[in-house]
């Protein structure tokens, strides 16, 4: 008897897939018929490394219900634990098709408190091994030639999207990793690849060990919301020949999706000939210090403005106790 699921004959790699996010997203990916790659690290959300194979336990997860998928325990943020990620692909199912760039972690801190290893962990994980394994991916598909309905999926955030106070590092790789969507998009449409992003909103070991962050995200009678699966359908969405998109960046939590408008210029002005610094205070001066925004975070979409109004008193605090006020012509 043929089948028909979504994804039948497509090859899935999922980093970061032994818990959480990406376990759920390689459950979904399996269960709409792909073969999927477990890949999973076996760290902590620090970015240290527990005892654990949580890959193992997903590819049983799998195989148990119907599935094909095999294990892979590489780091992502290894140039040739990336490469061996998407040989693992190549080599035991005999093509690839999807990327799922999942795998992260957290060590939050301030910019005051901030270490050379909080820096180099999370930049590791989370863009150096974006681009690493889809940079493999893509090798790897300019070598067999252009086929299509081929899917990355990155995964940004509302920490990047939306920079906040300690958002730190976290933030600025989120950032990145939406800039690389958009550009990679464009290099891979020859390839037949689509690529787009996701800022998933959910209850995850991240989420559990940030008190700020897990007060806004409570669990509660019913449906909850919050739950990590409700973002798969999004994910087998865009890595599926149903996706009509790429270069977007989209945002869920739980029944409510989102699709984000790229940077876009919100006034300009011109002159003859070059300007002055006080030509362009002149110029700016009846432009408010703050731009609106639509912001996707825990509840849905909600008005910001940046910067935030907190951060402007705090400037305007600092001047006034130095007895001055903010420029004026």
């Amino acid at each position: 008897m043929m089948s028909n699921k979504l994804l039948d004959g497509k090859v899935a790699v999922v980093t970061g897939a032994g818990r959480g996010l990406g376990r759920e997203y390689a459950l979904a990916l399996a269960a709409n018929g792909a073969k999927v790659v477990v890949n999973d690290f076996g760290a902590m959300v620090n970015g240290h490394k527990d005892t654990l194979n949580h890959a193992d336990h997903v590819v049983k997860e799998i195989t148990e219900r119907g599935g094909t998928a095999i294990a892979n325990v590489q780091s992502v943020a290894d140039w040739d634990g990336a490469k061996s990620i998407i040989e693992t692909a190549s080599q035991h199912f005999g093509r690839l098709d999807i990327v799922i760039n999942n795998a992260g972690n957290n060590r939050p801190s301030s910019l005051v408190d901030l270490t050379e290893q909080d820096v180099d962990s999370q930049i590791g994980v989370h863009l150096k091994g974006t681009l690493a394994v889809s940079h493999f991916a893509a090798a790897y598909w300019n070598e067999v030639a252009a086929e299509a309905h081929r899917a990355i999926v990155n995964t940004t955030s509302a920490a990047g999207l939306h920079p906040t106070a300690g958002a730190g590092v976290y933030g600025a790789t989120k950032s990145a990793i939406a800039a690389l969507t958009v550009s990679h998009a464009q290099e891979l449409a020859r390839l037949g690849v689509r690529v787009n992003a996701v800022a998933p909103c959910a209850r995850t070991r991240m989420v559990n060990e940030s008190s700020a962050v897990l007060a806004m995200m409570p669990k509660v009678e019913g449906f909850d919301r919050h739950a990590p699966e409700h973002v798969a359908p999004l994910v087998v969405y865009l890595a599926s020949s149903l996706c009509r998109f790429t270069g977007r960046v989209f945002a869920i939590e739980g029944p409510d999706v989102a699709i984000y408008r790229s940077f876009s210029v919100e006034q300009d002005w011109t002159t003859h000939e070059a300007w002055t610094p006080e030509e362009l205070a002149q110029a700016f001066a009846e432009i408010n210090e703050r731009s609106e925004t639509q912001a996707f975070f825990p509840g849905g979409v909600v008005r910001q403005s940046v910067p935030s109004g907190s951060t402007l008193k705090a400037l305007n605090k600092v001047a006034r106790s130095d007895g001055l006020e903010p420029p004026t012509l």
